[in-house]
């Protein structure tokens, strides 16, 4: 009996634990760039319009997606405005980058830091390209900068 009710307990925590992530519109969490709609991983990204100077040694992001594979596994530098912050997930910040570039309608750069940005800020980034990230619960990613760092 114990057996029983302790599953018991185990299934109705689950199914309560799904938290703000299950409710469209609820706490944002970080979501796959460019793509909209109400299902939990997904947010609505809007472009800016932006001009960022351009800057030796860094990449576009209008260049990075024109030619992902080329970049995959590579470190690189990227000069944006910051357009969104989600601190804190998965013991990661994860920000939105756009420089006024885009490629095939993907205009957003997502990049996980330890570091910490203000929205509206222009910062150059070096950090890892890796592609087709999944997480899990609608969290997956065609690119992802990881672990980036502000570069002086």
């Amino acid at each position: 009996m114990k057996k029983i009710i302790l599953l018991l307990v185990i299934l109705i925590s689950v199914a309560a634990c799904r938290g703000p992530l299950s409710k469209p519109g609820a706490a944002q969490a970080p979501a796959e760039t460019g793509v909209t709609g109400d299902k939990p991983g997904k947010v609505t990204l809007e472009k800016q319009e932006i001009s960022i100077e351009k800057a030796e040694g860094v990449t576009s992001i209008a260049q990075l997606y024109s030619d992902l594979t080329k970049y995959n596994g590579e470190t690189i530098r990227v000069k944006g405005k910051v357009t969104k912050v989600n601190t804190a997930i998965m013991n990661k910040n994860w920000i939105h980058l756009q420089d006024g570039t885009e490629h095939n309608g993907q205009f957003d750069l997502t990049v996980t830091t330890d570091q910490e940005f203000q929205v509206g800020s222009v910062v150059t980034i070096e950090g890892r390209i890796a592609l087709d990230k999944d997480f899990g619960y609608g969290y997956s990613y065609k690119v992802l900068l990881e672990e980036g760092k502000i570069v002086q």
